[in-house]
């Protein structure tokens, strides 16, 4: 009898598809990582972590910054790795990407038994990664919620579908310990512990059959992250506390951020309005029509919605934060208008007491953490709406479901599943992946990146050569004037600056702005000095180093407005640079945006010797012959306190030209100097008197020097000697401290007195 072998279905192949295309995104994702150099929020991320590995305490040496302690997260991997660079960070951010969709995978398959629809559902965080507005590619405050509510649903999915105790419990508090970590890193989503309260409440409505999540469950999830608070708070208490207070105070003082919050501008009303009615079309056109109809429907409004992407609603859609693109919104209006219809549909449900069915149940979970984070983050950050993007991964999860689940069940199964999920999220992956494609952290898109980064935190990343220019100037100007440990200004918006120089910031925080109030950096300044982290060099940006394109084709760039006309600014970090410290050095970009570089007053005097130096030591090298030369570069030395080099530069002189005066006068007064009383006697009484036997002043000098050795014989002789050859400073003889040691002494008595008859 022969055995039949069982070949693949169609979902099999399907399935093979998404994963090849998933590889793809992922692989041109990971390729992108290489392109666009970012010197603000990036760099701030990253310097705001480095500083705690290079010696500074989260709390000690800052008096704000409590409220985003993924800074805690980063530095392990700083002291795990110090020579970590940036590119290494994104593809790290990127690898955890990965790992959490296949995790996230695991558990949504093990709920639902359905696979297909996963990787095409994934596809666009294959290539964009945890962030995808394409603005911060690295592990950031958005970016750690995202990858932690990711895993906090996969393995409280993990859980619910445990049959062994053991193995349930164990899901639960490793759910509640991430949920913990999340609300760490990002102290403004904490609201999200709520999610499992409100989960048993709506437990209590589902099916018994479908989903259990009892008290006891909740507990499990819950106890974690209260322990951890708990032990957290128990060993920073007040400090931590009081670091939030003045982080809270600092951020709501600042009027550009505080007039926005809770506002929803029209900007934002009208793409949540069109993908509204896009939702709502699509889906009755999948419910209420026969099966051609709905793809016809479907396809149409697919590509209208992309049109309206695309042109940016015929160009009546405006830029969205700064000069960010309008594309990104469109994903995030998708989201928004999903979660509205979502939740509107979950509260008629639960007016009319309506039964929830396996999948609303799914969506209910799935849906629960994501609106609490979306919703705070869209109140309280700076991307405002935007935000929802950047926690999407369970949002798009649900959406995909929900339509997976819609579509009433016929002979094409998969096929048409998978159809009707590139129509739905087509438009919105392509021009939001595209726009990430071409819109590099302000930098040029890929095409344009001709320059590669050789050295340093931005090593392997490919930018434009304004950016490497700068990038280099500023790695030389560090080098030249300050040495490893010591501290520096960066100002406006450029923490980058600290990670390319490896100098951690004076101030309390690296991403200094004129946005926040003169109070705060009053404030800043003072306990810089008092913890004695004053700067060894400033770097002042009057505009923010951001490439804006121009023109949709990317073939023209501008930068951000001035922000800072540093040579009339009063502010608190201008008047302390413009006091404390010296110009050493500008980098013109253009008229009106110059990069200056400014050094502390004493170090900048001492490279300025040290230059001298060099340049005469060079001439010397080439004029060995030449006496002077080693006397001028004697005067230097001595002038740079190193009396040692000065000693032999002299001593050289001398042997060039044994009868320079003015150059054993200099040799005589490096011994006095050094308190070498006898070999500074022995120069004087030697070849100086040779060469100016009649030189009063050279006698008076002896007698000085025998006076400091205590020898009131010789110190008198010297002195009666020296008044035999004319000496007549007799107001110097009088309060010379050098003489005090024969002030007791008949001679030096009967001397003043004599002198004070002849007057």
């Amino acid at each position: 009898m022969n055995e039949t072998i069982k070949k693949p279905d169609r979902k099999f192949y399907i399935f093979l598809a998404g994963i090849i295309i998933f590889t793809i995104m992922a692989v041109l994702g990971w390729i992108k990582l290489h392109y666009g150099f970012n010197f603000g929020d990036e760099g701030y991320h990253m310097a705001a972590s480095w500083r705690l590995t290079a010696g500074d305490h989260f709390l000690k040496d800052r008096f704000t910054g409590a409220t985003f302690l993924y800074t805690l997260i980063n530095s392990l991997i700083f002291k795990i790795y110090p020579d970590v660079s940036l590119l290494q960070f994104r593809q790290l951010q990127f690898i955890l990407t990965i790992a959490a969709l296949l995790i996230f995978g695991v558990a949504l398959f093990r709920q639902t038994r359905k696979y297909v629809w996963l990787p095409f559902a994934f596809s666009l965080f294959a290539f964009t990664g945890l962030d995808p507005l394409g603005m911060i590619s690295n592990l950031n405050y958005h970016t750690y919620p995202h990858l932690f509510i990711t895993l906090y649903l996969a393995f409280l999915l993990l859980g619910l579908n445990s049959q062994k105790p053991f193995l349930r419990n164990f899901y639960f508090i490793l759910s509640g310990l991430i949920l913990w970590t999340m609300c760490l890193s990002t102290l403004p989503i904490s609201f999200v512990f709520l999610s499992p309260l409100i989960l048993l409440f709506f437990s209590r409505r589902f099916n018994p059959e479908y989903c259990i999540f009892t008290f006891r469950d909740m507990l499990y999830v819950l106890l974690p992250y209260v322990i951890c608070w708990l032990v957290f708070i128990g060993i920073f208490n007040k400090a931590y506390i009081i670091n939030i207070i003045n982080s809270l105070s600092v951020s709501f003082s600042i009027p550009y951020y505080t007039k926005r919050l809770g506002i929803i501008s029209w900007v934002v009303i009208k793409p949540t309005i069109i993908s509204t009615v896009f939702l709502l079309l699509f889906f009755i056109f999948i419910k209420k029509f026969p099966l051609p109809l709905s793809i016809t429907g479907c396809t149409i409004l697919s590509a209208f919605i992309f049109l309206i992407i695309n042109t940016s609603l015929f160009g009546h859609q405006p830029l969205y934060y700064i000069a960010l693109p309008s594309k990104p919104l469109w994903f995030s209006s998708l989201i928004i208008a999903f979660s509205i219809l979502f939740w509107l549909n979950i509260i008629l449900k639960l007016l009319y007491k309506k039964e929830f069915n396996k999948e609303e149940i799914l969506f209910v979970i799935l849906m629960i953490p994501f609106s609490i984070v979306s919703m705070i983050m869209s109140t309280f950050s700076g991307l405002r709406a935007n935000a929802s993007a950047n926690y999407a991964i369970p949002a798009v999860v649900a959406m995909s479901y929900v339509l997976v689940s819609s579509i009433k069940k016929n002979k094409y199964g998969s096929q048409l599943n998978v159809l009707f999920l590139l129509l739905l999220l087509g438009p919105f992956y392509y021009t939001t992946a595209k726009n990430d494609w071409d819109f590099t952290y302000y930098d040029v898109p890929p095409k344009l990146a001709n320059v590669k980064i050789e050295t340093g935190f931005g090593r392997g990343i490919y930018t434009n050569e304004l950016y490497d220019n700068v990038y280099k100037w500023i790695d030389a100007k560090a080098k030249e004037y300050t040495q490893p440990g010591e501290y520096s200004i960066s100002y406006i918006v450029s923490p980058m600056v600290h990670m390319i120089t490896r100098l951690r910031p004076s101030l309390d925080d690296s991403y200094v702005t004129s946005l926040k109030p003169p109070a705060y950096y009053k404030k800043a300044i003072e306990e810089m000095e008092r913890l004695g982290r004053e700067p060894k060099i400033a770097f002042i940006f009057e505009r923010i180093l951001a490439l804006i394109p121009a023109t949709p084709d990317h073939k023209s760039f501008f930068f951000p407005p001035r922000e800072l006309d540093f040579p009339s600014s009063t502010d608190p970090i201008s008047r302390y640079v413009k006091t404390h410290m010296t110009p050493a050095a500008e980098f013109e970009i253009s008229d009106n945006n110059i990069i200056r570089c400014y050094v502390e007053k004493k170090r900048f005097a001492q490279k300025a010797l040290d230059k001298k130096i060099n340049k005469l030591i060079k001439k010397i090298n080439n004029h060995p012959e030449n006496g002077l030369l080693y006397y001028k570069l004697g005067l230097l030395f001595e002038q740079n306190n190193n009396l040692k080099k000065a000693a032999q530069a002299f001593q050289q002189s001398l042997t060039l030209n044994p009868n320079s005066f003015q150059t054993l006068n200099r040799l005589m007064m490096l011994q006095i100097k050094e308190k070498n009383y006898t070999k500074a006697i022995a120069i004087l009484s030697g070849p100086m008197l040779k060469l100016q036997p009649g030189n009063a002043d050279i006698y008076y000098n002896i007698a000085c020097l025998f006076s400091l050795q205590k020898n009131q014989e010789k110190a008198i002789e010297w002195l009666r000697r020296a008044l035999e050859k004319g000496y007549d400073n007799w107001g110097k003889i009088k309060t010379d401290p050098d003489l005090e040691n024969i002030r007791n002494s008949l001679y030096y008595h009967n001397l003043i007195k004599n002198h004070q008859l002849g007057d």
